[in-house]
């Protein structure tokens, strides 16, 4: 409960700071569903730039984290007063729902209980990338006390916007309790995008389009689990959704919403500085604005927009990508490494990398790319890396699921979509387009999804209005998929039930349910508090291994040479202040270890007592201890 009115007291100070900086800018929402998404959105991207600067300059504690928050709300205070009397007018407004829509309110009502659950409990197995490096890293910056530059961890160097929003959830609890904060911020990102779907609907095409569009988006398994985890794509698909529907907004009235421009602008900006993809939201951009300059009469006013809004855009998200390079020498590290280069890394770890992202998906070529829909639908086990619980349900419904693959087909029939529908399908399919030639991994498709899911609720309210056959088959429909989004949901949260209204601790849960938790608590154990771990293999998830820790595998930072022999691993391993190693048994016992390899420079420091076994944990993972010098 703590962690819940932590986070809901950041939202607060953020929906302030954001209704402010709309007000500047001269923008007006149609009524608080619109209001809400845009000013939280723009106080959650104002709070990471703050928390990147404290810790850059080594301030992470926390009353300068509780100070950021305070400040954030008195910038814009007059709405920290009226942001309680705008729910209160919601809440009045609830008592005219019709009796006919109740069962889409409990679906609401009932999913946000499930994803809540599984966001109140502490990361498992199942959040992987989290336990990696999403909660990983900043954990690690915040026992540093400062942000530095982590040479072993090529992820580190990613856009971090959301991730320091991590960072300051645990700098308020500490980094086992804060966790959840951290969590909570990429559960409402969630919710907060069904809320801008909504609102977009509503907009254009009426309430009923809203609500059918955010309970598509939410019934998609895909988005329940990422509600729960500490990942970044529904930030990264809530700041490209919110990009998409400002321009839309400006679009349609070029001489007095100029202010919704600029809105874009930070939105594509705060894309890009949470995921690298983010680029593709400029890209859309660019392409929207160069497509209305070649129809303006005033094209050196129209080239001036187009200008400001990528310096805008550009300024917003290069923090990151700066860091990136005075870190690493390439500001996209690690990818582009032909053209930029970059510390730690190799032109064959380079390869590798690329060849793993080009390891999802059904291939390339123009007919693999027309039976996306299809495949994504019926075989999405070729497009993602799904926790097994989710498994399931890729039959039945995934990414796109059966109700995308039914009716966006027949909108386009319908037509009469309006430009801010149109503006979203283009999107989607630029993305996707781009996407197809990167990764297709399908996690990374969930921006897309917010805009398609605005259009399905549009083609769904007009099959409504014909009241015969095709309304019917709509509401089954509806409800078929609303059940299986349920479904996956419970299957995902109903472990962490009794942690989340605290009638389990998070070590009983830990245990309990994870693999990775014991394994970390066991290593933690065996080692002094001052201890410095190199972990080499396939178990990266060590998020709750409280040691100073290292990963020997994701970067070069034992090249070939220091591999070469005992003697020169054992001096690289003295200079890196290593003090025990982690590893499978394997390394150390493999029967004939090619020479110059670190198998064999490991079997050389073990015969020679170098390196001491402590012992064994985690199935074939091993503890060794490295003698001190003498």
């Amino acid at each position: 409960m703590t962690s819940l009115l932590i986070w809901l007291g950041i939202l607060w100070a953020c929906f302030a700071f954001g209704a402010a900086a709309l007000r500047r800018l001269h923008v007006e929402g149609a009524g608080p569903a619109e209001e809400a998404p845009f000013a939280i959105a723009l106080g959650m991207g104002a709070l990471s730039y703050l928390m990147l600067g404290v810790g850059l300059l080594g301030w992470l504690r926390p009353g300068v984290g509780v100070a950021l928050v305070v400040a954030l709300g008195l910038l814009g205070w007059r709405h920290v007063v009226r942001l309680p009397w705008e729910v209160g007018a919601a809440l009045k407004g609830a008592r005219s729902w019709r009796l006919a829509a109740t069962p889409l309110l409990v679906f609401f009502l009932v999913a946000c209980a499930l994803t809540l659950i599984g966001a109140l409990a502490p990361s498992g197995d199942m959040d992987y990338d989290g336990l990696v490096y999403h909660l990983a890293v900043p954990k690690i910056y915040l026992q540093e006390g400062r942000l530095h530059p982590l040479p072993w961890e090529s992820h580190s160097n990613f856009p971090f916007a959301l991730e320091m929003l991590y960072l300051l959830g645990m700098l308020l609890r500490g980094w086992m309790k804060g966790q959840i904060v951290a969590k909570l911020f990429h559960f409402g990102c969630g919710w907060l995008t069904a809320l801008a779907i909504y609102a977009f609907c509503r907009r254009w095409w009426g309430p009923r389009a809203g609500w059918l569009g955010a309970a598509a988006f939410l019934a998609i398994p895909l988005v329940g689990w990422e509600m729960m985890v500490a990942y970044n794509e529904l930030a990264f698909a809530l700041y490209a959704f919110l990009a998409v529907y400002a321009l839309s907004i400006w679009w349609g009235n070029r001489q007095t919403s100029k202010g919704w421009l600029w809105v874009a602008a930070i939105m594509c900006g705060m894309a890009m500085g949470t995921k690298m993809l983010g680029g593709t939201v400029l890209i859309f951009g660019v392409l929207a604005l160069g497509w209305l300059l070649l129809r303006e009469t005033e094209r050196g006013r129209a080239l001036a927009r187009m200008a400001v809004f990528v310096v805008i855009a550009l300024a917003i998200a290069s923090p990151w990508y700066l860091k990136s390079y005075l870190w690493t020498g390439n500001p996209v590290y690690p990818f582009y490494y032909e053209h930029f280069g970059g510390e730690h890394w190799t032109a064959a770890r380079a390869e590798a990398y690329a060849a793993a992202q080009q390891a999802f998906g059904m291939g390339g070529g123009a007919l693999k790319f027309l039976a996306l829909p299809w495949n994504l639908t019926m075989r999405p086990q070729a497009f993602f890396d799904q926790p097994g619980a989710l498994r399931y349900f890729n039959v039945a419904i995934w990414m796109f699921a059966p109700l995308m693959l039914a009716l966006i087909p027949i909108l386009l029939l319908l037509r009469h979509i309006g430009r801010a529908g149109a503006m979203a399908l283009w999107f989607a399919l630029l993305y996707t387009a781009l996407w197809f030639e990167m990764s297709q991994n399908g996690r990374y498709l969930i921006p897309i999804l917010p805009g398609l899911c605005a259009c399905a609720g549009l083609a769904a309210a007009r099959l409504l209005e014909v009241r015969r056959l095709a309304s019917a088959a709509v509401m089954v429909a509806f409800v078929l998929v609303c059940l299986s989004g349920l479904s996956a949901s419970f299957v995902l949260s109903a472990s962490a039930a009794r942690v989340a209204v605290g009638l389990e601790s998070q070590s009983e849960y830990l245990t309990r349910t994870s693999r990775v938790y014991p394994f970390c608590e066991a290593v933690t154990r065996a080692t002094p508090a001052e201890a410095r771990v190199l972990v080499f293999g396939d178990e990266p998830r060590l998020f709750y291994l409280d040691r100073d820790y290292m990963l020997g595998d994701h970067t070069e930072i034992l090249n070939q040479q220091d591999r070469g022999s005992p003697e020169m691993l054992l001096a690289a391993l003295r200079r890196i202040q290593v003090t025990h190693v982690l590893m499978p048994e394997v390394m150390v016992f493999s029967p004939a270890p090619a020479p110059g390899s670190l198998e064999s420079a490991l079997h050389g420091l073990a015969g020679a007592g170098v390196l001491r076994p402590v012992t064994d944990y985690y199935g074939p993972m091993s503890l060794w201890a490295l003698a001190s010098e003498r």
